[in-house]
């Protein structure tokens, strides 16, 4: 029983430290201080865009999103629009045409193509393999995205060492309960600061921009979701940074919504997949700086998780081995347990962990995400 016993502290330990691991990387950045400076009044080219709209049974946000997009783009005859519609079978594809064809834009401006197959990923890499771009775009059909948003992703795009850009989620967290509020202001703190330095893994398909001469020729993986991160990493991978401005946002037509368990456990996944396929970049990126940022995005959506749950499951077992109340490193243990899930921040921390848990073991066993249901 001495082994064992001693085999736990050992554990114990080991998995403390790995718990630590994103902790100190996020002080890390709290030191880091540097105020962005952006490129103001500078002349841009007329590249050539296009934005694309995928969409699947948006009956409630087509009318609203192309309104919206159509305000935008319409002043700038180099900016193309195309609507991919992944199988509806609400009258998204009709509502669209018959909005298209009212908005004043040219004919050859915009374009409506229909997939079969169900999947965003699916419609993207089919639009993508019809269209020629200097700068394409894609933006979910919820997803009100603030004015001016075309004018920052082209000055951004002369930047040569940016190959992508997105935006963040602008949300009024007075309003938010709960997990999801905290979640995204830590989210989107630590995304800008790390687009500060570099470059970050966790971008917004609801807003995302790249340069095709950066990327080149590229299908995402249609047996995954994230086409965000998968879009981030190619362009890591090419020696290019993938960026959050923070003045781009975006937030739900609906408002504030609560993201469910389910559409975390989604995202969730589709990050860790992406992050633990291009692994090796934390040795071999391009760019060296990239090379932590990266690190600690594994450590903190793939190895934090389940070290907090190794953590609380070897807690719990050496306590009831030794359950002394005391100056015991057992008790100690199940203390901060304990207080961590009395505080609002540790009961957030944990449901986290539980989304993070849920993802991987889905994973494992075969669940993707390959398709989506907008929950609308």
């Amino acid at each position: 029983m001495e082994w064992f016993t001693e085999m736990l502290v050992h554990a114990q330990i080991v998995l403390s430290i790995l718990i630590m691991v994103p902790i100190f990387y996020w002080f890390s950045m709290k030191i880091f201080s540097s105020d962005a400076v952006f490129s103001q009044n500078m002349p841009l080219i007329e590249r050539r865009i296009c934005v694309i709209l995928p969409m699947r049974n948006e009956i409630t946000n087509v009318e609203r999103k192309l309104t919206e997009i159509i305000d935008e783009i319409l002043p700038h005859k180099f900016v193309d629009l195309i609507v991919a519609d992944s199988n509806s079978d609400d009258g998204t594809m009709k509502i669209a045409e018959k909005i298209l064809v009212s908005s004043g834009m040219e004919t050859t401006r915009w374009k409506i193509m229909d997939f079969e197959i169900k999947g965003k990923n699916v419609a993207i890499n089919g639009v993508l393999a019809e269209i020629e771009a200097d700068i394409v775009i894609i933006s979910d059909a919820d997803a009100e995205v603030s004015r001016g948003w075309l004018e920052i992703v082209r000055i951004r795009m002369e930047e040569e060492d940016v190959g992508v850009v997105s935006g963040v989620e602008r949300e009024n967290f007075s309003e938010i309960d709960g997990f999801n509020g905290y979640y995204r202001g830590k989210s989107n703190w630590l995304r800008i600061r790390e687009s500060e330095i570099d470059s970050t893994p966790v971008l917004e398909g609801s807003i995302l921009a790249w340069k095709t001469s950066a990327l080149g020729p590229f299908r995402l993986n249609e047996r995954v979701n994230a086409d965000d991160a998968q879009i981030g990493f190619i362009s890591m991978r090419g020696g290019y940074r993938s960026i959050i401005d923070e003045r781009i946002t975006f937030r739900s037509f609906e408002g504030t919504p609560e993201r469910t368990f389910g559409e975390s456990v989604r995202r969730a996944q589709g990050l860790s997949i992406a992050l633990l396929k291009n692994a090796d970049l934390v040795i071999s990126s391009p760019r060296r700086s990239l090379r932590r940022v990266i690190f600690n995005a594994l450590f903190l959506y793939v190895i934090f998780p389940w070290a907090s749950l190794l953590f609380a499951v070897n807690s719990m077992v050496s306590f009831s081995l030794n359950p002394e109340l005391g100056n015991t490193w057992q008790f100690y243990s199940i203390i901060s347990i304990i207080l961590i899930i009395l505080s609002p921040q540790g009961r957030f921390v944990a449901r986290g962990v539980a989304i993070s848990i849920t993802a991987h073991s889905q994973a494992l066993i075969g669940r993707r995400y390959r398709n989506w249901e907008p929950n609308r």
